[in-house]
């Protein structure tokens, strides 16, 4: 039989053990907060963005403080993927672009970049990559803004026509060149927002 002294220290036991999970499990979502915080630091200081929302559709689109470089060829990406499928001819522009870029193999952005190359990305992405250049380019002179417009959307064509297209004529699709207006109306500074494509 317990006695009075057993049962309280039975009690206690298992209200230290209660309150030291409750403690661990406050604690571990403190740190997660706290990383997030960081994350967010760290991402708004190397793009420039402000906007807190930007940052939080960034971050969960994959985006972080190393891998924000991968942004610079969603525009390739989402030509690409215009048809549904990547074809291997397009992967080629795309990735000599990120080199270009100076998204190297083995970097956080190459990573994603990979990710995205392999995996239809969400329709997400391409709401995010707007919402991102909609806020870069608010910083930018009229000269810089047309000399990115061009590049991108140069870019963006090479990708279209690297397919080849049916017979070797028509090389840009109808859903490419939806997607080609889509960016082209992104990259205009004085348009409204066209609606994300298809």
């Amino acid at each position: 039989m317990l006695t009075k002294d057993a049962f309280a220290d039975r009690r206690q036991a298992l209200e230290d053990e209660f309150f030291h999970r409750v403690d661990e499990r406050l604690i571990a979502e403190m740190r997660t907060k706290a990383e997030l915080e960081t994350n967010r630091a760290r991402l708004a200081a190397v793009t420039g963005i402000s906007n807190p929302q930007l940052i939080d559709e960034l971050l969960a689109a994959g985006a972080n403080s190393e891998s924000v470089a991968a942004l610079s060829v969603v525009p390739l990406v989402l030509v690409a993927w215009a048809d549904g499928k990547m074809d291997p001819e397009e992967r080629q522009p795309i990735l000599a672009a990120a080199h270009e870029k100076g998204i190297t193999e083995g970097t956080p952005a190459a990573a994603l970049l990979e990710h995205w190359l392999s995996n239809k990305p969400k329709k997400k992405l391409a709401l995010t990559w707007k919402h991102y250049i909609t806020d870069v380019i608010t910083r930018m002179s009229d000269e810089s803004l047309l000399t990115l417009r061009k590049d991108i959307l140069d870019r963006a064509k090479a990708v279209a026509d690297a397919s080849g297209g049916v017979l070797g004529f028509v090389k840009t699709t109808i859903d490419e060149r939806r997607v080609l207006s889509f960016l082209d109306e992104v990259l205009a500074r004085d348009t409204p927002l066209p609606r994300t494509p298809k």
